[in-house]
C-alpha cells in the first residue's frame, strides 16, 4: 500500500505493531527494505522489492500446501476467496455459492464484488484465488475460461416505448434516442464502442455504475440502455416494466470468464469450485445463442 496507516487499516493491526514488524524484518535480514518519506508514506528499496516478490511466492506456496493438505482428507475443507464483477455478482454468485456449499459444506467461500480493475489488482496481489469478470481489456498474465453465460449485448427499453413493439432493433434506431449508460469500466467503453464502430454517436443522457439504477432510469422513460447481463425479471425496483430486444447488428461479444493468475496453480478447493462453475448453465430460461 506504500502507507503504514493504510496497511494498518486493511489488516486491522495497530500502526506501531506494523512498524516494529518491519524493523524486525530489516534487522533479521540485515538490509533496508523501505524508504521512509516524511508524512508521505513509504516505498520499497530495490532490495525490498526483490524481498517482497520472493516472500509473496513463499507465502503463496505455503497457502497452497495448507489448502491442498486439507483437501486430501475425506471431508474436503479450506477457503476460497472469489472476486466477481459487480453488475453480474447478484445474478450469478448467490446461486453458485448455494449449490457449491451443498456439495462441499466444509469449504469456506469469501466473496467480493467490485469493478474490473479492483478484481485484477486483487488477483495480482494474491487477494483473490479466482475472479469472475468480462474478457475485456485484460492482460496476458491470467488464465481464463469461458462461462456459459449471456455474451451478446441487447437493448433495454421501457415497455411503453414505440421501439418496444418490435422483435429487434438496430444500433442506428437506438442512436437516435437518449442513452442510459452503465458506467462501469470496461463495460462503458464496450457499450460506447459498439456504436462508434458503426459511425453512430448516441447522446448519453444519464449514467450510473449500478445496473439497477440504469434499469430504473430506463423504466421511467428517460432513455434506452444496452446491457449484456440479463436479469430474469422484466420489472424494475420501482415497479416499471421493461422490454429486452435483440440488436440486429454484428457486434463483438462480451464474454464472462473465470480467471486466475497463469503462474499460480489453483488450490484443490478452488479447482473444485471451477469444476462446479464449468458445469453450470447461467443462461436465463429460454435464452440460447
Amino acid at each position: 500500500t506504500e502507507s503504514i496507516a493504510e496497511a494498518s487499516r486493511q489488516l486491522h493491526i495497530a500502526q506501531p505493531s506494523i512498524s516494529i514488524a518491519i524493523k524486525n524484518l530489516e534487522s533479521t535480514f540485515d538490509q533496508q527494505l523501505f524508504i521512509r518519506h516524511h508524512a508521505q508514506g513509504v516505498s520499497l528499496t530495490s532490495g525490498g522489492r526483490r524481498f517482497y516478490e520472493k516472500a509473496k511466492e513463499l507465502l503463496r506456496l505455503s497457502w497452497e500446501f495448507e489448502q491442498n493438505s486439507r483437501a486430501d482428507k475425506d471431508m474436503i475443507s479450506g477457503t476460497i476467496s472469489i472476486g466477481c464483477f459487480e453488475s453480474v455478482a447478484p445474478l450469478y454468485m448467490p446461486k453458485l455459492v448455494a449449490g457449491f456449499k451443498k456439495l462441499y459444506p466444509e469449504i469456506t467461500l469469501q466473496l467480493y464484488d467490485g469493478e474490473q480493475h479492483e478484481l485484477m489488482h486483487g488477483l495480482h496481489r494474491g487477494r483473490f484465488d479466482l475472479a469472475l469478470l468480462y474478457d475485456l481489456e485484460l492482460g496476458h498474465t491470467i488464465h481464463k475460461e469461458l462461462l456459459n453465460a449471456p455474451h451478446q449485448p441487447y437493448a433495454l427499453l421501457p415497455a411503453s416505448h414505440p421501439l418496444a413493439r418490435k422483435k429487434s432493433v438496430t444500433l442506428q434506431e437506438l442512436s437516435k434516442e437518449p442513452m442510459i449508460l452503465l458506467d462501469a469500466v470496461p463495460s462503458k467503453n464496450y457499450f460506447v464502442a459498439i456504436f462508434k464502430e458503426k459511425g453512430y454517436h448516441p447522446h448519453i443522457a444519464y449514467s450510473s455504475p449500478s445496473i439497477e439504477m440504469v434499469r430504473c432510469m430506463v423504466g421511467q422513460g428517460l432513455g434506452f440502455s444496452v446491457l449484456v447481463t440479463r436479469p430474469c425479471s422484466d420489472m424494475t425496483y420501482d415497479g416499471e416494466r421493461l422490454v429486452q430486444l435483440d440488436i440486429e447488428d454484428e457486434m463483438p461479444a462480451s464474454t464472462l470468464i473465470m480467471a486466475h493468475l497463469a503462474n499460480n496453480e489453483p488450490t484443490r478447493p478452488t479447482q473444485l469450485f471451477m469444476d462446479y462453475c464449468r458445469n453450470r448453465e447461467l443462461m436465463p430460461p429460454g435464452l440460447h445463442y
